[in-house]
């Protein structure tokens, strides 16, 4: 059963394409934290690069006396040359004391093109300090299939979505104990937010499919949001990411994740739709600044 995973780098820094409200205040993150809890929401996903993000949640994490319970993930950012395995190792006990907790449930290396440290991360899972390692990957389904062969690997964070389906292959989403997959940008990192008459010229080509992925949504009685994310539950990943600014945001998709996978006449819809489009206009870190 995939398992909601709560993305936290809102809580570190400004995120997001249609972020209007900036970094959310502790207060609101206490709130997102508590609402989790109760309904046993454990997991959180974070990274060294997101800002006070770590240190945010290890206090809240401390304050409200969870910190034996929940799991985190956090990811190691790009590694040097010069990079040794003490500094990998310091880095990630610098993690595991900001988090306030004596383990990690799982280390990702943040970077694709540092793979070849996925052996240093094997030390550091046999010395106890995380229970699973792995890679956050891009958009290649070719590199990202040829990696879930690597023995050291046992989970594999992708971005997919309605728009974005290059990882949506079989190969890769073939879940297993020892491979799991995580999906993030299930939003496309805000665009679906945005109303589709008033995108910016550089996404002003979306338009059309947009409004047609909208019309779907609204003639099966859901947003593009919910849309969105039962789409990608329709896949079965082991997990999936997903990041509020507020608790009302939260409790949304919290709802809509408990409504599971969409029925087949749905996705047969939508799959139905035609996807020609320029890849630039849906991998964010090709997106102007």
């Amino acid at each position: 059963m995939t398992q909601l995973i709560i993305g936290t780098a809102q809580f570190g820094m400004n995120y997001g394409i249609a972020n209007s409200t900036g970094q959310p205040s502790e207060k609101t993150i206490r709130e997102i934290i508590e609402c989790a809890t109760t309904n046993e929401i454990l997991y959180y996903d974070t990274a060294i690069s997101y800002g006070s993000s770590e240190e945010v949640l290890g206090k809240i994490f401390g304050e409200l006396g969870i910190h034996q319970q929940v799991k985190v993930f956090t990811k190691i950012p790009k590694r040097t040359k010069t990079d040794s395995q003490a500094s990998i190792d310091d880095s990630v006990k610098k993690s595991i004391n900001r988090l306030k907790t004596d383990h990690l449930f799982g280390l990702l290396i943040h970077n694709e093109s540092d793979y070849l440290y996925l052996e240093e991360l094997r030390k550091i899972k046999e010395a106890g300090l995380c229970k699973h390692i792995g890679l956050s990957t891009g958009h290649d389904p070719s590199f990202n299939s040829e990696i879930l062969k690597n023995e050291n690997l046992g989970l594999l964070q992708i971005p997919a979505n309605l728009l974005d389906r290059r990882n949506l292959v079989p190969n890769i989403l073939d879940n297993t104990a020892e491979k799991q997959i995580i999906v993030r940008s299930i939003y496309l990192q805000g665009l679906f937010s945005i109303m589709p008459q008033v995108l910016s010229v550089f996404h002003r080509p979306l338009r059309s499919l947009l409004e047609q992925l909208n019309q779907i949504a609204q003639n099966f009685g859901m947003g593009i949001h919910e849309l969105a994310l039962r789409y990608i539950l329709s896949y079965l990943p082991s997990y999936v990411v997903l990041g509020a600014e507020s608790l009302l945001q939260f409790q949304n998709n919290l709802a809509w994740f408990k409504r599971g996978p969409l029925d087949r006449d749905i996705l047969k819809r939508i799959n139905a739709v035609s996807y020609d489009l320029d890849f630039q206009l849906i991998t964010p870190h090709l997106w102007p600044k």
